[in-house]
C-alpha cells in the first residue's frame, strides 16, 4: 500500500510520462497511442482505460503498483520505487531557476541549453522559450542573433516550440521594437534571424500599417524566398482592396513555381497566385486549379491538408466561387479536421470559414451551422485573429445575420467588403 502523500509524486510521474511520450494526454486518442507506446518499450501492456483513469479523464482509483511500474519503466527508471527516490526529476525545475537569473552566456553554455531543450517536452519548451523572451527583449536587436542564429532551429524537430515562441511568446515584442524599417533593417544584418523572425511571425492585423508592411518594405529589397514575399504582397493588397497591384507579386509567384518540397504553405500560396493571375486576365476560374489541388490534396499528408488551404481557399471563396471550392472541400480527399495543436486550429478554422462562406452563399443553413459549431475561437491568436473574425463577419452577412458580431475586424480590411460586393 503507498503512503500518504503519494499524489505528489504521481503528478511527478504523470509529467515524466508525458515528456517522455512527446505531447500532453489529454484524450482517449492519446491514452491509445501511450498504450501502444508502453507495449513497444517495455513489451508490458497497460490498457487505454487504465491510463485514462490514471490521467483523470475518466473516473477511477489510483492505478495498481504494477502500472506504476510499467509506467516508470517507460520512463527510464527500473520502477516505481526507484523513480520515487531519484533526485534527477528535480533537475528540470531546477535549471530554469538557474536560466532565469543568469545575465551572461558563453557559446558553449547556449549550445548546451538547446541541445537539452531540444529533448524537452512541449511544456518544457514552452518555459524555455519563455526566458528566451526575457533574454531577447532585454538587448539590442542586433544580439538577437547570438539565440536564434543556431542549427537548432533550423535541423531540429521544435515545430511548436518555435509556433509558441515566434507567434505567441515574442509577438507585442515584435510589434513595438520592430515598428519602423531602421530596426527591421539592423535585424536583416543577420540574415538568418531576419528569415526566422519575419517568416514564423507573419502578422495579419498589421499587414497593412505597422510591423508587418514594414517587413515587406524591407524584404523588398533583398527577397530569398520569393513565394513567401509574393504571396505575402497578394495577402497585403487583397486584404486592403488594392487589388490593381495584385497583378505583378501573382506573376512572380507563378514563375517561381511549383516545388513539392516547399512547405505546404508557400505551394498555398502558389496556387492562389495562379487564382489571381487568371481571375485578374480573364475574369473567372481557372478549371485547372481545381483538379491539380485536389491532386495535391492527394500527394501531401492530410496532416498539412490545412496548411496548403488557408491562404487559397477563404480568398476563392469570399470571391464567390463557391462550386469549385464546394467541389474541393467536399472531395474525399479534403481532410482538415487535424488540430494537433492550437495553431493548426487556427488554420483549419480558415478552411472552415471557406465553407461557411460557399455554404453561406448557397442558402444551405444547416451546413453553415456545422462548421461554425466547430469553431474554436478561443484560439485565434492576434496574429490572425482579426482577418478569422473579419471572415466571420462576412460568412453571416451572406448567410442573413447583419447584426452579428466582429463588423470593426471586418471593416479593418477593406478587401473583405470589396469581395463581397464583387
Amino acid at each position: 500500500m503507498r503512503v500518504k502523500g503519494t499524489a505528489v509524486h504521481l503528478d511527478a510521474l504523470k509529467h515524466e510520462v508525458q515528456r517522455r511520450f512527446g505531447r500532453p494526454i489529454r484524450t482517449k486518442t492519446d491514452c491509445q497511442n501511450l498504450e501502444d507506446a508502453l507495449f513497444a518499450h517495455t513489451g508490458k501492456l497497460v490498457s487505454y482505460n487504465t491510463l485514462r483513469r490514471f490521467f483523470g479523464l475518466i473516473p477511477g482509483g489510483e492505478p495498481r503498483e504494477s502500472v506504476l511500474d510499467i509506467l516508470c519503466e517507460y520512463c527510464g527508471y527500473l520502477n516505481h520505487e526507484a523513480f520515487r527516490s531519484d533526485a534527477r526529476r528535480f533537475k528540470f525545475y531546477f535549471d530554469w531557476t538557474q536560466t532565469i537569473d543568469k545575465d551572461q552566456w558563453t557559446e558553449a553554455e547556449r549550445d548546451a541549453l538547446l541541445d537539452r531543450i531540444a529533448e524537452e517536452d512541449f511544456n518544457a519548451q514552452t518555459i524555455f522559450l519563455w526566458v528566451l523572451y526575457k533574454l531577447t527583449s532585454s538587448v539590442p536587436i542586433r544580439d538577437w542573433s547570438f539565440w536564434l542564429e543556431h542549427p537548432m532551429w533550423t535541423e531540429g524537430d521544435l515545430r511548436k516550440a518555435q509556433l509558441v515562441f515566434f507567434s505567441n511568446s515574442l509577438a507585442d515584442e515584435f510589434r513595438m521594437r520592430l515598428n519602423s524599417p531602421e530596426p527591421l533593417k539592423e535585424l536583416q544584418e543577420n540574415p538568418m534571424s531576419f528569415r526566422w523572425v519575419t517568416h514564423f511571425f507573419a502578422d495579419y492585423e498589421t499587414i497593412q500599417t505597422g510591423y508587418m508592411a514594414h517587413v515587406l518594405d524591407v524584404m523588398a529589397t533583398r527577397i530569398e524566398v520569393p513565394l513567401y514575399y509574393h504571396g505575402m504582397r497578394i495577402m497585403q493588397h487583397f486584404m486592403g482592396g488594392t487589388w490593381e497591384h495584385i497583378l505583378p507579386h501573382a506573376h512572380k509567384s507563378v514563375e517561381a513555381g511549383y516545388d513539392p518540397d516547399a512547405y505546404p504553405i508557400l505551394i498555398s500560396r502558389y496556387f492562389q497566385a495562379r487564382f489571381w493571375v487568371y481571375y485578374l486576365e480573364h475574369g473567372g476560374w481557372d478549371p485547372r486549379l481545381t483538379s491539380d489541388y485536389l491532386r495535391e490534396l492527394q500527394r501531401i499528408n492530410p496532416e498539412y491538408h490545412h496548411l496548403l488551404g488557408m491562404e487559397f481557399l477563404p480568398i476563392a471563396s469570399i470571391m464567390g466561387f463557391t462550386s469549385p471550392v464546394l467541389e474541393i472541400l467536399e472531395s474525399q480527399l479534403s481532410q482538415i479536421h487535424y488540430r494537433g495543436n492550437w495553431s493548426a486550429a487556427v488554420d483549419s478554422d480558415l478552411i472552415r470559414l471557406a465553407a461557411m462562406l460557399a455554404h453561406a452563399r448557397t442558402g444551405a443553413r444547416s451546413l453553415f451551422e456545422v462548421h461554425r459549431n466547430s469553431l474554436l475561437m478561443g484560439f485565434w491568436y492576434k496574429a490572425y485573429r482579426k482577418y478569422l473574425q473579419g471572415l466571420y463577419y462576412a460568412s453571416t452577412l451572406l448567410i442573413g445575420e447583419p447584426d452579428a458580431e466582429y463588423e470593426a475586424p471586418y471593416r479593418h480590411f477593406p478587401g473583405l467588403a470589396r469581395a463581397l460586393q464583387n
